[in-house]
């Protein structure tokens, strides 16, 4: 990671719960199409089927003028703090990434492209990345849930 995101900091975190498992942290700023982003990426290496995290810490993450945070495309929505939601990279489900893949590679690089996309659909509502079989954000999955139709995605 150092050599191909020397900007990224690396530190151990070890939370302060008992059998709560440590996790290794790269904080720093990438690219998405226009600015730069402060990012959290987080990954519990010891847990086996452990997946990294990537959070936006400046600027926060927010939605579209009169939307909500169940609005934003590909987002691992929190519910109590949507503004601390990560960002979905990838589907684990298809084994588009495993512990075997280096993080530089991988993640921080798909954080950047989504991002890019992030901008976009800012301007213009359009999620222009490639997108996983089903909804594309929350608000899509909880109208399925409730009977609704697949209206076309954007």
């Amino acid at each position: 990671m150092a050599h191909r995101w020397p900007s990224l900091k690396m530190r151990v975190y070890r939370p302060m719960i008992i059998d709560a498992t440590p996790s290794i942290q790269w904080i720093g700023p990438i690219r998405g199409f226009q600015r730069e982003y402060r990012i959290l990426a987080q990954w519990s290496w010891l847990e086996v089927a452990a997946v990294p995290y990537v959070f936006l810490l400046d600027p926060a993450l927010k939605p579209r003028d009169g939307e909500d945070y169940i609005d934003i495309p590909h987002l691992i929505l929190d519910g109590e703090t949507p503004e601390n939601s990560a960002l979905c990279l990838f589907d684990p489900d298809e084994g588009q990434w495993d512990n075997t893949m280096w993080i530089s590679d991988t993640i921080i690089p798909w954080a950047s492209e989504w991002l890019h996309h992030y901008e976009f659909w800012h301007v213009d509502g359009v999620w222009r990345g490639a997108n996983a079989p089903g909804p594309i954000n929350i608000r899509e999955m909880r109208r399925l849930a409730e009977g609704g139709q697949d209206g076309q995605r954007s």
